[in-house]
């Protein structure tokens, strides 16, 4: 298993440790920036994350923030910090086409709102990093930047759509990265490589000056959010994106900021979730959810089982959000373009027509296809009365998991976000439903954070019986020869709350460090 993964040297640094060393002059921002650039030359030819480098603008950069320094000028939080940013976000002079060669060679007039304030505070960006195809399933692979590998076993994918982020992040190429999250995008990748990631409650932060998957499509709108080496670079990188909220104009932000984050998880009451009842997960991913819980517990924390309520539901509820137009648009912005091989039966599954759907999805639980039933059943095309009727079920779900988890007084909620560890390339599409965990946030529209807990021991690799449903084959798949593969842990609540979460993580990543001390 050959692994690219850079851990214990000056590239695993957090970014508030990079930002402070410069402002210590203990280094400069053009050392920091260097080292990324020649990590990411080392590692790149193989993990191809960073798929539009910017080298030579960050090493201009780097040196016009080192002169400041030395005359004691900084400029941010993130003064000369060297980040890098997911494809979909603007940066000026840079293709934005989500691996659509219909949209490639189209390169953006200006930085987009969050990709400038990162710069505002500091931040050097190095370049932008690779997704799936139109940022639609939980790979890092299309037809123009090629497909994203695991540092971790290159024989994995890191897991999309922010794939490239928490490659280029685990590979040790990058202090810090901007992604968003539709179903899972920052967290699953975070999971899969053994990095940190946060998806705020959705509105928190603008969308504006990034593409969206689809025109039109207000369902499910993705979240941006930043991914790291450590907590504290989350929490850093927060408030940066909020940026000043009493001058905030957009109507896709809410203006308001993170409450103060508590220094304990004393007195917090955690609801525990080992297992969602549709679709289970492995065993490393359960007993990790066990052992963080029992941390948590030592540390003051109440803990509390929690259930999901009606998770098959709510998977269905997320799907037909996703397709709600049929696939038109999906159709008509590809029609033109390369198709990957494993989204192509994405977009061929939208031309079913919709009086076949439930036919087709019976004959499939007949024959033992229970996932891809109900994924054939939820993803069709709506007309207006129908789409409204969807809006309101979805609302009625969040009324539903909200009274369930206020009825036990939870103030966050442990969980996987991701029922398997990182998988084979091209099973993504055919595994979209052990995304059920992360795909619940999405829908309920709170903060989820990943803390990477542990690792796939010998022994755990499956407890599976082998199944006709292909989605149950392929886990297995998945879960044989997984060993080693990092293991991480969702942190979760109601929106707006990302004090409690954050606080939380923070102390997760304590027990982390307390368990590598006396290993």
């Amino acid at each position: 298993m050959m692994q690219l993964v850079k851990e214990n040297s000056s590239l695993s640094l957090s970014a508030v440790e990079v930002a402070t060393r410069i402002r210590r002059r203990e280094c400069t921002s053009l050392e920091i920036t260097q080292a990324c650039i020649d990590r990411i030359k080392e590692v790149d030819e193989q993990l191809n994350a960073v798929v539009i480098p910017l080298f030579e603008s960050a090493l201009e950069d780097a040196r016009r923030l080192d002169a400041l320094a030395r005359q004691g000028k900084f400029v941010g939080p993130l003064h000369g910090v060297p980040v890098t940013i997911k494809e979909c976000f603007y940066v000026a002079g840079t293709d934005c086409c989500l691996g659509v060669d219909a949209l490639a060679d189209h390169p953006s007039d200006a930085d987009g709102v969050l990709v400038q304030r990162l710069k505002d505070a500091g931040a050097i960006v190095l370049g932008k990093t690779n997704i799936p195809q139109m940022m639609l399933w939980h790979e890092c692979v299309n037809p123009v930047y090629g497909r994203t590998v695991n540092p971790w076993n290159i024989e994995r994918t890191p897991g999309g759509s922010s794939g490239g982020e928490a490659a280029i992040l685990a590979a040790g190429g990058s202090c810090l990265g901007l992604g968003n999250d539709l179903g899972g995008s920052l967290r699953v990748p975070a999971h899969f490589t053994g990095i940190y990631s946060f998806k705020p409650t959705n509105g928190l932060l603008t969308r504006r000056g990034s593409r969206g998957n689809f025109r039109g499509m207000e369902a499910m709108l993705a979240q941006p959010g930043p991914m790291g080496h450590c907590v504290a670079d989350l929490e850093c990188m927060m408030d940066v994106l909020i940026g000043d909220v009493t001058t905030v104009n957009s109507t896709e932000q809410a203006p308001v900021s993170i409450q103060p984050i508590a220094n304990s998880v004393r007195g917090l009451t955690v609801g525990v979730v080992e297992d969602d009842g549709f679709f289970s997960p492995s065993p490393a991913i359960r007993r990790s959810i066990k052992e963080a819980a029992e941390f948590l517990e030592s540390q003051g924390a109440v803990i509390r089982r929690f259930e999901i309520p009606r998770a098959e539901l709510m998977f269905s509820l997320y799907v037909g959000a996703m397709s709600a137009d049929g696939g038109f648009q999906a159709r008509y912005v590809l029609k033109k373009s390369r198709l990957h091989k494993a989204f192509r039966k994405l977009v061929m599954a939208t031309r079913i027509p919709s009086l076949m759907r439930s036919p087709i999805a019976w004959i499939l639980r007949l024959l033992g296809q229970r996932y891809q039933a109900l994924m054939v059943g939820a993803g069709r095309g709506l007309s207006a009365k129908h789409y409204w009727l969807l809006i309101d079920a979805m609302n009625r779900y969040r009324r539903e998991f909200t009274r369930q988890f206020e009825s036990q007084s939870l103030d966050v909620m442990l969980s996987p976000a991701f029922a398997l560890p990182a998988m084979c390339h091209d099973d993504g599409i055919d595994l979209l439903p052990a995304g059920s965990h992360s795909m619940l946030q999405n829908l309920v529209g709170g903060p989820g954070g990943m803390v990477p807990w542990s690792v796939v021991q010998q022994g755990e690799e499956t407890e599976r019986a082998v199944s006709r449903d292909g989605a149950v084959s392929k886990a297995i798949r998945t879960e044989q020869g997984s060993a080693g593969l990092p293991v991480g842990v969702q942190v979760s609540s109601l929106p707006w709350q990302e004090h409690k979460v954050l606080a939380v993580m923070r102390e997760l990543e304590r027990g982390i460090s307390a368990r590598n001390a006396t290993d």
